[in-house]
């Protein structure tokens, strides 16, 4: 699996991605244990993903002016004290629920600095004929990671609290920590021109390419459209028409699973034209909406939600690739914080809207004008020029075999 340093990268990243997902799990628990509302657990989300987005843009520029694998250590250190103290509040009986919500603001705030980073860093590690190939195994390290911290969030929380299950949240930012201190990469500081200048810069780099704000725009449109209300709607037709929360859960597992083949798919995935593949990769959720509006049964939409994952893993990957590829390095966090904020603006907003929009037009209608807008609109995204045009910069290597 390519080189030390990558090999350190990865285990840390699949690590942190086991306790980012326990870390939902035992936050709303924490909370409702506590007598907190649903309202209350919808908060606390709402604080981590707000305060993510808004520093997303000053994470960018640091994680472009500084050393990059000081920063993302420093988040990570963040991290690690965010979940610790809300941990030992719980588990000492002392944590108040507005406590727990003004601790989720300071980790979304932390690992706001974290994300956009790392894409520059595996660019400054990786080579650019193994950046697709690197990328697969990133994306393997984080769908593998969703069954295991899922179950691991609820076992613990189960059976000895959240507040252990957050300290666990919290030794998994450490571990990542500590594996970032050995990798070695010469990466010095940059002067800074200024935070706002810096934005600038970052926002010329990220509309300099037509397809890289296009596709941005796109897939947050689709997350708006037709992701958010397939995962909002769908535990509703499941309960009334499927059979209840087991057959809803054999769907996202279905997806899950689908996913983490699509990881493995872009390890060898070779395309022309990898942008017009990501556009077409896109269209089985198409399918998965079109199920879940006619109540199709879970025999048909789980194989559906596997088909819809695979696209969305393995279209990731090329999109990740295609942007560390063709984006100056010194310029890489700043866009990939324009992308995340993107995506994370329109995602909880689709999410608020599902239920008011579809009590208006019917579930059917949203369901299938989602499934519509995504068939409509990847037809016109694989078509632009910008699109057709853009040809992988370096010609992929082939996974060596491991030494024995």
């Amino acid at each position: 699996m390519l080189d030390r340093n990558f090999r350190l990268l990865f285990a840390g990243r699949a690590i942190s991605y086991v306790g980012t997902y326990l870390a939902p799990i035992a936050v709303a628990f924490a909370i409702l244990d506590l007598g907190g509302s649903a309202t209350a657990v919808g908060l606390s989300f709402a604080a981590w993903t707000l305060a993510q987005v808004a520093t997303l843009g000053i994470g960018g520029v640091i994680g472009d002016r500084l050393p990059r694998r000081a920063v993302m250590i420093a988040s990570d250190v963040s991290s690690t004290a965010v979940r610790t103290t809300m941990g030992v509040l719980l588990v000492t009986g002392h944590a108040e629920v507005w406590e727990l919500i003004a601790l989720q603001a300071c980790g979304g705030a932390a690992v706001a600095f974290y994300n956009p980073t790392f894409y520059g860093l595996v660019r400054e590690i990786v080579p650019a004929d193994r950046l697709q190939q690197a990328n697969s195994y990133l994306a393997i390290a984080r769908y593998g990671a969703f069954p295991l911290g899922a179950a691991l969030g609820g076992t613990i929380v189960a059976t000895v609290g959240s507040g252990t299950a957050l300290l666990f949240d919290g030794g998994t930012y450490a571990a990542s920590a500590l594996l970032l201190a050995f990798v070695r990469v010469e990466s010095l500081a940059r002067a800074g021109a200024g935070v706002l200048r810096e934005l600038r810069e970052g926002w010329s780099a990220f509309v300099e390419h037509q397809w890289v704000w296009v596709l941005c725009l796109w897939i947050a449109l689709y997350f708006l459209i037709t992701y958010a209300p397939f995962f909002v709607l769908g535990p509703y037709i499941a309960k009334h028409s499927m059979g209840g929360a087991g057959a809803w859960g054999a769907v996202v597992t279905g997806e899950g699973v689908g996913a983490l083949l699509g990881s493995f798919g872009g390890l060898r995935l070779r395309a022309r034209r990898p942008l017009v593949t990501l556009s077409w990769i896109f269209l089985p959720t198409a399918l998965q909406s079109v199920l879940l509006a006619f109540h199709a049964s879970v025999y048909a939409l789980a194989p559906a939600a596997a088909f819809a994952g695979f696209g969305f893993a393995c279209g990731s990957v090329v999109w990740d690739t295609a942007v560390q590829e063709t984006i100056a390095p010194d310029k890489l966090a700043r866009v990939a914080a324009y992308g995340w904020m993107s995506a994370m603006v329109f995602l909880p907003a689709g999410y608020a809207l599902a239920g008011p929009i579809s009590s208006v037009v019917g579930m059917r209608a949203y369901l299938l004008f989602g499934a519509a807008w995504l068939l409509v609109t990847t037809a016109f995204v694989a078509r632009l020029p910008s699109v057709r045009e853009y040809r992988s910069e370096k010609p992929l290597a082939t996974p060596a075999p491991e030494p024995a």
